[in-house]
């Protein structure tokens, strides 16, 4: 989570969730393959990026929403019934916000609010089952300067009503300690999938874990091994049985895409990539038999591919002189 210089101030909502295990969904809900929504640069220097959407096959790419110059949208997630889709924006010296926004970009609305005086920092927002809310990171607080980058203060786990009237906080890391990225709710409901991100105060410092939590936040527990630094968006199997993620997000060696059951057991390397090669993250099909993600392409800039869910089959769905990522698999109702 990207650290502002100065106290960002708390915004209390009134609680009014219902329990939060018969809200929860995936970010891939099961169902048929539909379209993908994925991020794509506008411009080659990567200093403003828009919400796109495609067909399966690369075809019918259509731009969704219109930042202002300098800003990047980020991290699409669709809603269950396929009609908006949730991501966050992030302009310089300002918090990112979580937006939804529908498919002809259009009724864009602000999850996270932030005025003159009030603002929160937030990123990687996914839908709830019911469609009404979504859960993310937040941070707020001070910022300290310590060892290897800034830390602010607080990063929550929190779920929202898409119109900024309830929330809940599941889980709260310690001061400072690192920040709690990309939560999914497995396709029951039952479970949370998040990334710790250590800070230069908790051992092993400056490294990434995944961890899987009850619906509730408690019983929080690791399940990929800290050497392996895993992370980046993972994504659950519509059938729940798996999580999909990234390794070494600090770049000591090279990215492959893994999967791993969420009580830690079967840990398994899917991909092979040569030395050199930029992997980002990856979404699972909606029947499961497939993974979209992103990856060095066409003159070494970020394409989105597909891949069989064993890591084989891999090719290109889009060839662009510029950076296509963040890829996720909406279903059809």
């Amino acid at each position: 989570m990207r650290a502002h210089a100065r106290l960002i101030t708390i915004l209390v909502l009134g609680c009014g969730l219902a329990a939060t295990t018969a809200l929860a969904n995936s970010t891939t809900a099961p169902g048929k393959n539909g379209a993908i929504a994925f991020k794509r640069y506008l411009d080659s220097g990567r200093t403003t990026g828009a919400i796109f959407t495609m067909d399966a096959n690369g075809k019918n790419v259509r731009q969704v929403t219109t930042p202002a110059s300098g800003t990047v949208d980020d991290q699409p997630d669709w809603s269950p019934d396929g009609s908006l889709l949730v991501f966050y924006r992030c302009a310089p010296d300002r918090p990112c916000g979580v937006y939804t926004v529908k498919l002809d970009g259009s009724a864009l609305a602000a999850v996270l609010p932030c005025s003159a005086t009030e603002c929160e920092d937030g990123e990687g927002g996914t839908f709830l089952r019911n469609g009404t809310h979504v859960v993310f990171t937040r941070a707020t607080g001070a910022v300290r300067h310590l060892v290897g980058g800034d830390q602010i203060e607080h990063s929550d786990i929190v779920v929202r009503g898409v119109n900024a009237t309830s929330e809940q906080i599941l889980v709260r890391s310690p001061r400072f300690a690192g920040d709690y990225l990309s939560p999914h709710f497995s396709p029951s409901g039952a479970q949370l999938v998040y990334i710790r991100s250590n800070s230069a105060l908790v051992k092993p410092a400056h490294t990434h874990a995944l961890f899987v939590a009850r619906a509730d936040g408690s019983h929080q527990r690791r399940v990929t091994p800290w050497s392996l630094d895993g992370g980046d968006d993972p994504d659950w199997s519509p059938d729940g049985k798996l999580i999909l993620f990234r390794t070494y997000e600090n770049g000591l060696d090279q990215s492959q895409f893994a999967t791993v059951r969420p009580d830690g057991s079967g840990l398994r390397t899917l991909t092979h990539f040569k030395p050199g090669t930029t992997v980002l993250s990856a979404s699972f099909s909606p029947d499961g038999k497939w993974i979209v993600f992103a990856k060095s392409g066409v003159g070494g800039e970020s394409d989105v591919f597909v891949m069989r869910a064993d890591g084989s089959g891999i090719r290109p769905i889009t060839r662009t002189a510029i950076w296509d990522s963040a890829p996720d698999w909406g279903s059809v109702s």
